[in-house]
């Protein structure tokens, strides 16, 4: 009965996969064309080119400035539209980017708020396969095997461990993220085996995917808090002596977080200068647009999403189960406190409230809840294997 079971699961699971690579082949299939992504660089909202953002017919795309004279001369000529600057999503930036980046591109000088690592594997992508958007796929069915991995320190069967990677595997905030070179499925593969490594106390290893996860998205802010939700479950599961082990080993990730860096240093760039660009980063952030507390609540609860430049949307990916699966989490985080519970699952509820602590403090958008539902997901078939077991959870 196990064996058909898992004979069951593993077909429903490929099969899904399957058939979301086949609704996508059209996106695999298109060869990258730098011609076309450097066109739609120069004409972004990124560049420093000479452009107008504003897209009314009659402003002289050359001045920026309304003009009726121009527009009479030129208000047939289809390169007026083109010369203007049309905006371009954080897909197309990396897309573009990463092909940079693989040609020796230095990495301050071009979408460098964000860290280089992703962005070079989204340019191997498009060197190897031809397609920017394999990257996303290999990602995503990484995210998913990692996802595995570290269920399997959660639970003591690895059927069970498989049943939340499946139920993720139909989120349509997660396949929807395969079609696009987007960042954050490789942030999740590599915050999961970080968490992964830690718990089987492999520290070194923990570290250096925690490095490579810091050079994929905001160092500032990726150390700090995979940090602290680790040194909190050593607390609450009393083990303080294992807080020296885990920091001593914290260069590891440091080193390697310098290693994506290596062509900005080839290209001559010292030290000093590398820390000034992370001081700009933090300034970058620090004078931006600014998150609300309510935002990541609102997505989970509700499905809304109060935007930071003032709109109210509609999170397309929400259902129930996102509602369903937060208010399990609440509630399973309460019994853990009273019950000074200190089975390894409890990393799961740390991460969750942690980092949507964090979505409140910066500007949110849904797919950063990937770092959330499958930990969710998680938690939520812990507590239905452990009910109706009739464990005692203690």
């Amino acid at each position: 009965m196990h064996k058909q079971l898992w004979i069951i699961l593993l077909t429903i699971f490929i099969a899904n996969l399957l058939f979301r690579i086949y609704s996508y082949r059209s996106d695999y299939l298109t060869s990258y064309n730098p011609a076309f992504w450097q066109e739609r660089f120069d004409h972004s909202q990124w560049s420093t080119t000479k452009g107008c953002t504003n897209l009314d017919p009659h402003v002289n795309p050359y001045t920026c400035v309304w003009d009726d004279h121009w527009y009479a001369q030129h208000k047939n000529d289809p390169n007026a539209q083109y010369l203007k600057k049309q905006s371009i999503g954080d897909d197309a930036l990396y897309t573009y980017a990463g092909w940079e980046y693989i040609h020796g591109h230095d990495p301050s000088t071009l979408n460098a708020e964000i860290p280089p690592f992703g962005k070079y594997l989204i340019g191997i992508s498009e060197i190897v396969f031809l397609n920017q958007n394999i990257f996303s796929l290999i990602t995503g069915l990484t995210a998913l095997g990692a996802f595995y991995f570290f269920n399997c320190q959660i639970f003591r069967n690895k059927l069970f461990a498989f049943i939340p990677v499946l139920l993720f595997s139909f989120e349509p905030l997660f396949y929807e993220q395969l079609k696009s070179p987007m960042l954050d499925n490789l942030y999740l593969t590599l915050g999961m085996l970080t968490l992964t490594f830690f718990l089987k106390k492999k520290y070194g290893y923990s570290m250096l995917f925690l490095g490579l996860m810091a050079a994929t998205k905001s160092a500032l802010s990726t150390v700090p808090l995979v940090i602290g939700v680790l040194l909190v479950y050593l607390l609450v599961i009393h083990q303080p002596k294992e807080i020296k082990r885990y920091l001593f080993r914290l260069p590891i990730a440091i080193v390697i977080f310098l290693i994506t860096y290596t062509q900005y240093f080839l290209l001559g760039h010292s030290l000093r200068q590398f820390l000034g660009v992370q001081k700009w980063i933090y300034t970058f952030y620090a004078t931006g647009a600014k998150g609300s507390f309510i935002t990541p609540w609102e997505m989970l609860l509700i499905g809304r999403w109060h935007t930071w430049w003032g709109t109210n949307a509609v999170v397309s990916e929400w259902h129930a189960g996102w509602l369903a699966m937060l208010l399990i989490g609440v509630m399973i985080s309460i019994w853990f406190v009273r019950r000074k519970f200190t089975n390894p699952v409890i990393i799961c509820a740390i991460w969750v409230f942690a980092y949507l602590a964090f979505l409140s403090l910066i500007p949110t958008w849904p797919r950063y809840l990937l770092l959330v539902l499958p930990f969710l997901y998680t938690m939520t078939i812990w507590f239905i294997v452990t009910v109706s077991k009739h464990h005692e959870i203690s």
